[in-house]
């Protein structure tokens, strides 16, 4: 591109999911059984986004079909990511965003150096969600203090705070980048060569409340968090039109539609399972479905970045 050029193809990014086989995974799940070829395998894992543990996103379609978010950074700059208060194009993603399919069996027991953001997405009658212990000793399954979860229940979960996510489960999980993920318990499963990579040094655990967040309804929308970096928004329309002020991220919950942009051709489709990248530079944009849409707005907010990185990388699916 020309240096001086103005850039007037700005559009949302839908990303393709990045998905691990886990032995305490789903083999169906009705609304997120996502890639295609999940049919029959165990996924536990499904990145929606991410520039974090070695695992790097790519665009799913499109005229930048297989691009990075970092290729689409260079050319795009502060049109896709938006700028902090000093004027200068920020990272491209200060979070990851992932799905947590558990089967039969509950998912690992972790500690982890950072808030993580939970939202029930889907929830049997036998699920159920760890979160800190009620003794220090004894088998894991005995210390955990367990509560009862439905699908629509969020969570704030503390730095520190010992969690697993319990049987017939979906959970979308958001997580600073940079957070240290610490697996302290596997049910005695054999050894999982693509969990996360052990940090440097333990994370140090906190036996700390489960907060209760607090939703600010905002018209047919609610704000389920008003986190550090970033807004999160339930919203329940068929249709949504805004300018783009920040990067954002939207993870659909239910139903399917499509993006549509003012002054483009193309379409974005929305469905479980996905995600799609809002540049901060966008213009209007609409929300379009025969049924109702259901998904998760987050906004990062450049005016209160992320901090905190961790040293360990190479963790692939």
């Amino acid at each position: 591109m020309k240096k001086g050029a103005v850039i007037t193809n700005v559009a949302p990014l839908p990303l393709a999911p990045i998905v691990a086989d886990k032995p305490w995974g789903s083999v169906c799940r009705s609304s997120f059984n996502v890639p295609s070829r999940s049919e029959g395998v165990r996924w536990g894992e499904i990145w929606l986004a991410s520039e974090d543990f070695g695992l790097v996103s790519k665009v799913a379609s499109g005229p930048r079909a297989g691009q990075s978010l970092a290729a689409v950074r260079a050319e795009w700059g502060s049109l896709l990511t938006g700028e902090d208060d000093q004027g200068r194009s920020r990272q491209t993603l200060t979070l990851s965003f992932r799905l947590e399919r558990t089967g039969e069996t509950p998912g690992p027991v972790r500690a982890i150096g950072g808030d993580e953001f939970w939202y029930v997405l889907e929830a049997g009658p036998d699920s159920w969600l760890g979160a800190g212990t009620s003794r220090e000793d004894g088998p894991w399954g005995q210390r955990l203090n367990r509560l009862t979860v439905e699908a629509g229940d969020r969570f704030l979960v503390p730095q520190g705070l010992v969690r697993c996510q319990g049987p017939s489960a979906t959970i979308l999980k958001v997580l600073p980048s940079g957070s240290m993920v610490q697996t302290v318990h596997d049910w005695d499963r054999p050894a999982d060569p693509w969990d996360f990579t052990a940090p440097p040094w333990p994370v140090p655990i906190r036996n700390v409340p489960l907060p209760t967040l607090q939703t600010v309804c905002s018209g047919r929308d609610r704000i389920l968090l008003r986190g550090r970096g970033y807004t999160a928004t339930l919203v329940n329309t068929g249709f949504f039109t805004a300018t783009g002020r920040a990067l954002s991220v939207i993870c659909p919950c239910r139903g399917r539609g499509s993006i549509e942009t003012s002054g483009l051709k193309e379409t974005v489709r929305l469905h479980p399972g996905g995600a799609v990248v809002i540049p901060a530079g966008i213009g209007r944009y609409s929300i379009k479905s025969s049924t109702l849409v259901s998904y998760l707005l987050f906004e990062l907010d450049p005016a209160r970045p992320l901090g905190g990185r961790d040293p360990r990388r190479g963790r692939q699916p």
